[in-house]
């Protein structure tokens, strides 16, 4: 992916005179003030943390029926099951329903789908068998919304059914005891984008009365679901997967310790992006590759010494996954070469595993920035994963040309689906129809929210401020923010060279980033060059010592330098780009008393390094075209050095600087403003 496909904020202008009066810090107050919370109540509301701002889970449509419901199983001692998806949503959400149930006596199976041989959702034959196994009620987690003819099947073999799922809603809804799911019309439910386990969490909480206990006996599981199923981390979710995280932290599962010490993280901070990539991915592979069990026994299990036998069985099945799932990369790339694609990616393979093709068709995606739908065939029929890119929204493009497939199910930004082999050709070209139709937003490049001019150097207090914010993950980013103009003075590779640290110089301040992921050869930048630069702020110790860093997500040769030289070159007519720029009496007059100070000559690096003229360097090289046009001073410029030859014109110069047109469109911008 070109990851130098970024667009740079303008400088930020906006008023966060009552954010900062609320306490929050000029650089937080910024971010917040980008992400349209430009108020106090509205920076409150989105930073929501008390566990008293959730709703009651009784407010949930048809909550009270699945309520009523299970208490009639538990006082007649009924088997139950819970029956749930193989993702991470889904095996989070079996164990903590199942554990809750089983606590209250219940005798509760754990039913999930084998994800090759059944695939996802009811199916009849699983709600057969454990009808046969004396089940009486069956309890869906993380699926069943589209379960039409499973529920009529189940009513057919006195079987009743609770379905609990957080997907898209059909117009008509199966028939069963209760349907339980945010995101049915009329909810009445405000946290519309719960996860399948933060609707189980719901229904738990509804059992108990909504109580402490088991809100906070659950919540960690709850946000390992949320996190992994890529919810957005707000509102609601943004409070459950808060303590969550700090019970992962503080008093981990012992199944969940083991794998933080197997996979080497047993000491770092617990995060939503540790576990996005390092907890998440490792259960997750257990679903992919049928081995369910081995997950959801490590959840449950109480046993340390067993805990670290499930562990090491994780690893070892994440590390055969990912083996897989390159395969399947590689292969869907060896067949789509290296030409940009204008519409979503179809490919069909016959031996590619269909636990992976999910994780390679997000990988294609990314590499493409374009949808992507990688199916698994078997005989005549095919399953598929899907992935959106940009704002696409994949499920309603589904819904589309729902007339060549069997079925499909899931979110705007991923699903799947079922497709017979002859129906494949005719779907990819109704879905290239559709997607050029819709023209959807470019996505996958870098969006920093604030330019930061303004805000540097980047104090402790104001980086550690951003840790309010979190947690952070979908619909709540990190803040990704940006610097223009800065000189890159050295680069020290890392890790033998897989990874670059940068040192970068800018108003006279010195500071440094990482840059992970990122080669010498393929850095676009080198020594010397003025650079912008795209990152993360966070606060880096080491040895006891603490200071501001910067992760980086980008750099590119500078857009202000650029701007400099068309500026100062004879042919350039930038006024259309210059128009937000001000100029000043006061600031020519400290700009020409620096020219005359100086040796006839201007670096644009040293410029941008540490500002040697009073002026920052666009408003340098514009005030050099007003004194030109005053017949000041001439210039030639060597680009190939970085350097602007100036000569001050002999004499003692007088004139008005309303005789400068430039200086005159200048100085009416800034009396708008």
């Amino acid at each position: 992916m070109d990851r130098l496909n970024w667009k740079t904020p303008e400088l930020f202008a906006g008023d966060t005179t009552a954010l900062e009066a609320a306490g929050y810090t000029k650089l937080l107050s910024a971010v917040l003030f980008s992400r349209g919370l430009d108020t106090p109540e509205k920076a409150a509301l989105y930073l929501l943390q008390d566990r008293s701002e959730l709703s009651s889970p009784l407010t949930l449509k048809d909550m009270d029926k699945a309520v009523t419901r299970l208490e009639e199983a538990i006082a007649a001692q009924e088997s139950v099951a819970v029956y749930g998806d193989y993702d991470v949503d889904g095996i989070t959400a079996s164990c903590l329903l199942a554990d809750y149930l089983r606590s209250r006596g219940l005798n509760c199976l754990i039913y999930i789908p084998d994800r090759i041989d059944e695939g996802y959702g009811l199916n009849r034959q699983a709600l057969e068998a454990l009808r046969e196994r004396g089940v009486s009620l069956v309890v869906t987690v993380d699926c069943g919304i589209t379960a039409f003819a499973d529920a009529e099947f189940a009513k057919s073999i006195n079987l009743d059914i609770i379905i609990t799922d957080h997907h898209e809603c059909p117009a008509q809804l199966p028939v069963c005891s209760a349907v339980v799911n945010p995101k049915r019309q009329g909810a009445g439910y405000p946290a519309y984008e719960l996860a399948g386990v933060g609707v189980a969490l719901k229904l738990v909480c509804a059992l108990d009365g909504d109580s402490e206990r088991t809100f906070e006996e659950y919540c960690d599981l709850a946000a390992l679901g949320t996190i992994a199923d890529v919810m957005p981390l707000t509102g609601e979710n943004r409070i459950l997967v808060r303590r969550g995280l700090e019970k992962l932290q503080s008093e981990p599962r012992p199944g969940i310790s083991a794998l933080l010490a197997e996979c080497g993280a047993a000491e770092k901070p617990m995060t939503a992006t540790l576990v996005s990539y390092s907890l998440a991915p490792r259960i997750n592979a257990a679903g992919r590759l049928g081995e369910t069990p081995t997950a959801l026994e490590l959840l449950l299990c109480k046993d340390s010494a067993r805990a670290e036998c499930l562990a090491k069985s994780l690893c070892d099945l994440n590390r055969r996954r990912q083996a897989l799932e390159a395969h399947v990369v590689a292969d869907a790339a060896a067949k789509l070469g290296s030409g940009k694609r204008n519409s979503p990616v179809v490919l069909a393979g016959e031996d590619w595993h269909p636990g992976v093709v999910g994780i390679a068709a997000s990988r294609i995606s990314e590499s493409y920035h374009v949808p992507a739908i990688i199916i698994c065939l078997d005989g005549e029929r095919g399953k598929g994963s899907c992935r959106s890119f940009g704002s696409f929204n994949i499920f309603d493009a589904l819904a589309a040309c729902g007339e060549y497939l069997e079925s499909f199910g899931g979110h705007a930004f991923a699903a799947g689906l079922n497709i017979k082999r002859e129906q494949i050709d005719g779907f990819r070209q109704a879905l290239a129809s559709y997607y050029n139709g819709r023209e959807p937003e470019e996505g996958g490049g870098l969006s920093p929210e604030v330019n930061l001019p303004g805000f540097f150097p980047l104090t402790m207090r104001g980086v550690q401020s951003l840790e309010t914010l979190e947690p952070c993950g979908a619909g709540n980013p990190r803040p990704l923010l940006c610097v223009c103009g800065a000189v890159l003075d050295s680069i020290t590779e890392l890790a033998g060279g897989k990874h670059l640290r940068l040192s970068f110089t800018k108003d006279a301040q010195s500071i440094e980033g990482v840059f992970f992921g990122q080669t010498l050869e393929a850095l676009p930048i080198r020594t010397g060059d003025i650079a912008d630069i795209c990152f993360t702020p966070q606060v880096n110790e080491f040895r006891g010592k603490r200071s501001v860093q910067l992760l980086v997500a980008g750099v590119r040769a500078s857009e202000e330098e650029r701007l400099c030289w068309e500026l100062l070159s004879e042919t350039g007519e930038q006024l259309a780009e210059i128009s937000g720029r001000t100029l000043t009496r006061e600031g020519l007059g400290r700009l020409w008393r620096g020219l005359k100070h100086s040796k006839g000559y201007m670096s644009l690096p040293a410029l941008f390094r540490d500002g040697g003229l009073s002026a920052a360097p666009i408003e340098a090289c514009l005030g050099i075209r007003v004194f030109e046009e005053l017949g000041l001073l001439s210039y030639s410029l060597d680009r190939s050095e970085g350097v602007v030859d100036f000569k001050i014109a002999p004499g003692r110069l007088k004139t008005q600087l309303e005789s400068s047109p430039l200086f005159r469109i200048l100085s009416e911008t800034h009396a708008q403003e």
